[in-house]
Parts: C-alpha cells; sequence; structure tokens
C-alpha cells in the first residue's frame, strides 16, 4: 500500500504546540483541539492561518488552516477553514492474466473541510462552548470486468462514493485562579451524516466512537505552564510551556495506543507575540519510522479514527500567523481586587460624597501613564454609573483607587438587603477596560452604625416637618413670646420646645436587638416615644430648624452602655449668664468662629418631665462625666456638633 498524506485534524492533537493558561495568545485559541470552549479573550476580531510542510517521500506543502473570530461581550463566534486538514491512503494492486500485466488502485480520502464554534463567558471563571464540523470522505476504487467479444478484453473501470458528516461537540473551562485551568470536552458527541452504500466501501468511514477528553493546566512559576490532556481512549499529552517577554515556548509529548513506541512523538513550539500580531513555528516528530507502505489487512481491520495523529502520519513543520483587529482599544488596565470598606447607611447620604465604600487595586498594563476612570452602581440604588476622581498611573504600576457614591434622595429600605456593586474603570469614553462585581450590604434607612457623629444625617433628614412642627408651637405661643427680651429669645425658644415635646413621648428601649435603629424626628412623634439617640435626635432637629445651634454630647465610659444627649448655644454671653442663672455651674462655654465665648447648656432629653428637670439633669452628667473626670480630655466625653 502507498501512502500519500496530508494533514488533518482531529480530538485533542493540534499543531501549534501550545496548550494550557493561553489568556495571553490568539494563535491556540483559534483551534478546536486545543480550545474546546471556543472562547477567544480579544476584544473585537481576530484571523489566523497555518500554513506548513509535511516530510513523507517528498515535501509536501499545503495551507492547513484560515480562522476567523468574533467577540461580541460575553459571547464569541468563530469559523475556520481547513483545506489541508485531509489525509489520503492509496492502495496499488497487480493483476496477471495471460502474461497481460494490469495494475489498478484503490484511495480512501477523509478530510475535515470546514467547521463553527459559539460560546458564553457566564464569568471570569467559566465558559462554555461547542463547535460543528463538516468532514467529507471520497471513496475511489478501480475494478477489472472481463470483456468476451470477438476477443477476450479485461476493461478497467471506477467506481466512486462520497460520504458526509456533520461532528458536533461540547467544552467547558474553569479557571479557579491565576495558577489552575480545567477543561473538559466530549469526543464525537453528535455524529450526522451519510453512511456507504456500496459493499465496497462499507468499513472504511471513519470510527465516530463517543468519548470525552479533560486537561488541566498549572503555573508553578511565572515563566512555567504545565498541562496534562487525557482521552478516554487512553490516548494522552503532556505539555510544558511558556513565555518570556515577547517570546513563547512549549514541548509536548503524546502518546497513543495505536502507535509505537508508548511516547509517540514530540511537538515543539517557538513563538513572537506583540499586542497586534503573534506567529509560532511548531512541528510534529515521530519517534517510530515512518514508511510509505503498509499491510493493507491491517488498515482494512483497523480502519482510521484519528485523521491528524495516527500510525501512518509524517513529521511537519507548520509557521502559524495570528493577527488581532480591534475597532475598540485594548485593555490598558484591570483589576486585582476590590476591597469593601464600608457598608451602605442610605441616611448617610453626604457621608459616602467625602469618604469612599471601597479601594480598588488596578495595575497599567502598558508602557505609558494611563488615566484611570473608576465609576460604580450599586444593584437596585442606581440605574447609572456613578464617577469616582480619575486617577493618573504610571507605567507597569499598581495603585489603589478610591470608589465613591451617592445615595439618590428617593432611596428608600426598610430592612437591610445584601445587594451587589459593579465595579468598571475605563481608560477610554469606550467600553471599560475591566469590571468586578461584590456584594455589598445596604441598610435599612433607620439603620445606624454607633457612630455618634452620624445622627447628625437623622436631625437633617427631616428639616421640613421639624421646621413645621417648631414653628407650630412657637405659633400657638406668640404671644409670650413677644414678651421675652430679644437677647433670651433662643433661650425661651428653647425651653418651650423642649416642654411641649416632652408631653407626648415616653422613654422606650432601641426596638431592633441586633443592630443599632434610630427613628426620625417624625417617627418619634407618631409613636411617642423614644431612646435616648431618637429623642436628643428629634429635640436636635426642632432647634436646628428654627435656627438655633446645637452638639450632641457622646459619653463613653469603659464597661458601660453609650450614652447621648445635648447642648444648644444660648447666644448669651458670659456677662449675660446671670440673666438665666446664677449658678455658673449650670453652663458651659465655648468659642464662637468669631474668638468669642458664649454659653451652652447641657440638656437630657431623656428626662420627660420638664426643661428645667432635664437642664439641671444634664447640668449633673456634663460637670461630672466631661468636666471632673475630665473625660473631655480623656476622650471619654466627646462634643459633636451639628452644621
Amino acid at each position: 500500500m502507498a501512502l500519500n498524506s496530508k494533514i488533518s485534524a482531529q480530538n485533542s492533537f493540534g499543531l501549534t504546540g501550545y496548550w494550557g493558561l493561553t489568556n495571553d495568545f490568539t494563535i491556540p485559541l483559534y483551534s478546536y483541539e486545543s480550545n474546546n470552549s471556543n472562547y477567544f479573550n480579544h476584544k473585537d476580531w481576530g484571523i489566523s492561518l497555518s500554513y506548513g510542510a509535511e516530510f513523507s517521500n517528498s515535501v509536501n506543502t499545503n495551507l492547513y488552516l484560515l480562522a476567523l473570530a468574533k467577540k461580541m461581550g460575553d459571547h464569541t463566534l468563530s469559523a475556520r477553514f481547513t483545506p489541508g486538514y485531509q489525509k489520503e491512503f492509496i492502495f496499488s494492486e497487480v493483476i496477471i492474466i495471460d502474461s497481460t500485466t494490469l495494475s489498478y488502485q484503490t484511495s480512501y480520502n477523509y478530510k475535515e473541510v470546514f467547521g463553527f464554534g459559539y460560546s458564553y463567558g457566564f464569568n471570569p471563571q467559566f465558559k462554555a462552548g461547542l463547535n460543528i464540523r463538516f468532514f467529507n470522505q471520497d471513496f475511489n476504487q478501480e475494478i477489472i470486468i472481463p470483456v468476451f467479444d470477438t476477443t477476450f478484453a479485461l476493461v478497467r473501470e471506477t467506481i466512486n462514493e462520497k460520504v458526509n458528516f456533520w461532528k458536533a461537540d461540547l467544552g467547558i473551562d474553569f479557571i479557579l485562579n491565576d495558577d489552575f485551568q480545567f477543561r473538559a470536552a466530549s469526543i464525537n458527541l453528535l455524529n450526522i451524516g451519510d453512511e456507504p452504500q456500496m459493499d465496497e466501501f462499507k468499513g472504511f468511514e471513519m470510527k465516530q466512537d463517543m468519548g470525552a477528553m479533560i486537561s488541566a493546566s498549572y503555573i508553578p512559576m511565572d515563566f512555567l505552564n504545565l498541562n496534562l490532556i487525557y482521552e478516554t481512549s487512553n490516548s494522552f499529552q503532556l505539555s510544558a510551556t511558556g513565555f518570556a517577554d515577547n517570546f513563547t515556548y512549549g514541548l509536548t509529548a503524546f502518546h497513543d495506543k495505536y502507535q509505537d513506541p508508548f511516547i509517540a512523538g514530540i511537538v515543539p513550539a517557538f513563538g513572537y507575540r506583540t499586542g497586534l500580531f503573534e506567529v509560532l513555528l511548531s512541528g510534529v516528530k515521530y519517534f517510530s519510522n515512518r514508511k510509505t507502505t503498509a499491510n493493507l489487512a491491517q488498515f482494512t481491520e483497523e480502519g482510521i479514527s484519528k485523521i491528524t495523529n495516527n500510525r501512518y502520519s509524517f513529521d511537519k513543520i507548520i509557521l502559524s500567523f495570528a493577527l488581532k483587529i480591534s475597532g475598540a482599544p485594548e485593555q490598558k488596565a484591570k483589576f486585582i481586587d476590590i476591597e469593601i470598606i464600608k457598608d451602605i447607611y442610605p441616611t448617610f447620604y453626604n457621608n459616602y460624597l467625602e469618604n469612599p465604600i471601597a479601594y480598588g487595586l488596578v495595575i497599567n498594563l502598558t508602557s505609558e501613564p494611563v488615566n484611570i476612570k473608576p465609576s460604580v452602581k450599586i444593584e437596585g440604588m442606581h440605574a447609572e454609573n456613578i464617577q469616582s476622581p480619575a486617577a493618573i498611573l504610571a507605567p507597569g504600576d499598581t495603585a489603589k483607587i478610591p470608589y465613591y457614591i451617592i445615595i439618590p434622595e428617593n432611596f428608600n429600605v426598610e430592612k437591610a438587603i445584601l445587594s451587589y456593586a459593579d465595579f468598571y474603570i475605563s481608560t477610554t469614553a469606550d467600553e471599560p477596560d475591566d469590571h468586578l462585581q461584590k456584594a455589598i450590604l445596604v441598610n435599612g434607612i433607620n439603620s445606624w452604625d454607633g457612630r455618634v457623629s452620624n445622627l447628625k444625617y437623622f436631625i437633617k433628614r427631616d428639616v421640613d416637618f421639624s421646621m413645621s412642627y417648631s414653628k407650630g408651637i412657637f405659633s400657638s405661643n406668640k404671644e409670650m413670646l413677644d414678651t421675652v427680651p430679644s437677647v433670651l429669645s433662643t433661650f425661651y425658644k428653647a425651653r418651650l420646645l423642649f416642654d411641649n415635646f416632652v408631653k407626648q413621648l415616653i422613654y422606650t428601649s432601641d426596638p431592633r436587638a441586633t443592630a443599632e435603629y434610630v427613628q426620625f424626628p417624625k417617627q418619634t412623634m407618631e409613636l411617642k416615644g423614644g431612646d435616648c439617640d431618637d429623642l436628643s435626635v428629634a429635640y436636635s432637629s426642632f432647634l436646628e430648624s428654627v435656627g438655633i445651634q446645637t452638639a450632641l454630647v457622646d459619653y463613653k465610659p469603659d464597661g458601660q452602655i453609650r450614652h447621648v444627649n445635648l447642648l444648644f448655644n444660648t447666644k448669651l454671653s458670659p456677662n449675660q449668664a446671670k440673666l438665666i442663672t446664677e449658678n455658673d455651674t449650670k453652663y458651659f462655654l465655648r468659642e464662637n468662629l468669631e474668638g468669642f465665648d458664649e454659653v451652652w447648656l447641657p440638656v437630657e432629653t431623656t428626662s420627660l418631665t420638664n426643661f428645667d428637670k432635664a437642664w439641671n439633669k444634664g447640668v449633673e452628667k456634663f460637670n461630672r462625666e466631661a468636666i471632673n473626670e475630665m473625660g473631655i480630655g480623656t476622650g471619654k466625653v466627646e462634643i459633636i456638633d451639628i452644621y
């Protein structure tokens, strides 16, 4: 049997000699053999071709493959034309009749003509796809027919049959992390096509036994990638590949149970890559003596199941070239990680304009400085991305980028929810360079983080209600207020508000056992009660709404429950303090913005009796813990102004 063969494709055996964690490389991704999920990591278009030579009795050159890939978001489409993916077997036989010698031939040509692929990236770790390939089998046989006319003669005729079929397989990729990747794929999952009708060709069609392939890749160090591919037919491949700067290299050894020796051959590879193109020179070297003749009986018994790599294949050398074409700019920056540093408290609206909720660890992938534009969108809170300040990142540098948000005025959730924040970085006005999603806790509208300084947001939120309430009290007591000296107006207004405020309320503890819960002033009046946080918030809001300056007093002694009450500014000078009290321990002097001292009064809002008793109780606690025990100096008592 004389063999005239050309290369073709089959299962996991590819020609590039490069497998594994190939996100930085394009050429291997055009191979349905080594990229079963068909995932293409480039942003837009990719074109690839392979041209090479096979060394049989003579050197045969051919264009093996021309491929095209297109990525659209998480979807990838690919197509390839494979004029050189074929193998031809030619059998020559000779018969002698009456000293007449006649020769005739039988040929079996197997080829993959073209293929299509589709994949979808469910997330950065998991991709799945399918490929569909069209195969053609062309059978030709010369036969000798005796003809009796006036004389006896032998006539040579040719019979022919073409048998086509489609093959479809599924593949998945699972990227555990930057060091580990796993793949799995079917082999001959679905085969649809014709069968030979002529008896002469039955049994010679390609074997289509169903099987599976699994592979694992591991990067123990930056310049080395170890990869294993195993097929259920007991074939396997072991490879070591890697890259250094712009150069790529690899060496693959393979075993096939139909070939000798145990390690049937190797596939070396060496290449060069840039951001625009890649070139890879690879080859296949078999360790056994590849002859051009073989036993017909053996071929008839075994047939052929692997077109590219079988006992009749020859050594080859292949030059592959890939070109990346992008209508969108290449990725210039990417996330390394996102760290959420704050839960979301919807009432603290201005807090997130000044303090970031997260930091993104970002790396510049280019050799030029890039302008990083961060943005974030929280599911259920934002309809569009919220932009954060841009940052300049030096070439190859890594930096922490802060993310800020805006809480919409109409955002209102009663209970805490676990939402998702989508973080983006962009270097152009087009699509983001990278995107990461992180879970984030969004608390209810009444949730509080326990920091007294953040009670100011509850004080200011219901300002319209508080103003209406306070002015209603003043209107009902207009005659009395008109008789008060103007210098004492602030003091009497504060006293009047407190006395009317406490008539309607009782002290109740926090209704939430597992989280801080603060009522808005309107809720406190509707519920007719609250704890020290709620009462201080309500009274401060009433005073602030009519222009009376307040400050919260945060008592935080060791081993005891923290307590909050307030101070308010009477606007009296130290010399005028005697107009409200002869006892100089009942007030506290604080310097205003102009540098002049003013009289401030402590008020215990939980003393729901009258203003004088609340004032006395507030003074007693303030003098003992803030002054006598030096709580202000030691930080155990803190005064927080409401602006």
